[in-house]
């Protein structure tokens, strides 16, 4: 029985390390990750932001949010409470509410400040509230045209890229009837990236894409992609949200994972990213695949069956060098018999 346990166990031995050695052979871990889908991917946001979201981390940012005077962050902590059933202090919920009623003359005049001057607007939000309705109309373009030809004349230094934009974004509009609606959304991506370029809410790498595309041979062409995905962004949560989504693609690549971010988040996407950061929320769209899953699993059978080996060699030669060493014994002295000798003949 001894030795039939021995061979099921080195059979067993040799069929995982073959096992491991098909799956490694794959190319298991070349692309480890693949796209949830979107049900599932929406599953797992909301469970880690309900995770996330406690009263420890809630309230604090609350407070911040009231100190920073940030109506749309404290619009979205306000709803994440609501809906996770938080209790907030008194005293606290009380300076909430106070906050989220803000008078209509407020109101219009931040509104107001940010058509005037869009860098002087409290918030990305309100830029695209109060900014974009406008600047979406042949208006808008017309008046960034008429903006940098004063430049021009002035002697100063025109920006070319926004009157790309606007020029871009005319021809969209005028093209409307030709192309049966379609090349208006050429039109909204061209106004919602100029606006954005004049609010500084493109990072680096977006400027840079920016710059290539309205300055390439087909700006048409090459902006078509970043139309698609804010599109759909607006499409999944709201205009206002735009522009502080649009802020946290680092490059156009990024820009798309957050537009496939948004079709599984939906309305709950600025809520999502508020939470759980956009790095976290991003790789939450992903998950090992079945592959990968096998061949960590198989590595870490041989790891163990490995191990298990080396401990066992280990125990046996540690029993052998703590065994005690035998005692040789040493035979008795021969003894002679003097008389019997003497009388022997």
């Amino acid at each position: 029985m001894r030795a039939l346990a021995r061979l099921a166990l080195l059979a067993w031995a040799v069929a995982t390390l073959l096992a491991a050695g098909w799956a490694l052979s794959q190319h298991p871990f070349a692309a480890p990750l693949t796209e949830r889908g979107l049900s599932e991917a929406r599953a797992a946001l909301i469970r880690a932001t309900a995770a996330q979201a406690s009263p420890d981390w809630l309230i604090p940012r609350i407070e911040a949010a009231l100190q920073a005077d940030d109506h749309p962050m404290l619009q979205v902590l306000s709803d994440l409470a609501r809906d996770q059933g938080t209790v907030l202090p008194a005293a606290l919920d009380a300076r909430l509410r106070e906050a989220l009623s803000p008078g209509a003359w407020r109101m219009m005049g931040d509104c107001g400040a940010c058509m005037m001057d869009v860098t002087q607007c409290p918030s990305l939000t309100l830029v695209a509230a109060c900014t974009l309705p406008f600047e979406l109309s042949p208006a808008g373009d017309a008046a960034a045209l008429m903006r940098q030809g004063h430049a021009w004349a002035a002697g100063g230094d025109p920006d070319g890229i926004e009157a790309a934009l606007a020029t871009l974004g005319l021809a969209a509009t005028a093209g409307t009837l030709a192309t049966a609606g379609q090349s208006l959304h050429l039109k909204t991506a061209a106004t919602t990236l100029r606006v954005a370029r004049r609010a500084d809410a493109l990072s680096p790498g977006m400027s840079r894409a920016l710059v290539r595309a309205a300055r390439g041979p087909d700006p048409a062409r090459a902006l078509g992609g970043i139309a698609g995905d804010l599109q759909r962004i607006a499409g999944r949560t709201s205009p206002a949200e735009v522009l502080p989504i649009l802020r946290l693609a680092d490059d156009p690549a990024q820009l798309r994972a957050l537009a496939r971010l948004s079709d599984a988040a939906g309305p709950d996407t600025t809520r999502v990213l508020t939470v759980l950061g956009k790095a976290r929320a991003l790789r939450l769209m992903h998950r090992l695949t079945d592959m990968a899953m096998l061949a960590a699993g198989l590595i870490a059978l041989v790891i163990g069956q490995v191990a298990a080996l080396i401990g066992a060699a280990a125990q046996m030669a540690l029993r052998r060098a703590l065994r005690p060493a035998p005692v040789r014994r040493v035979p008795p002295p021969l003894r002679y018999n003097a008389t019997a000798l003497i009388s022997r003949p």
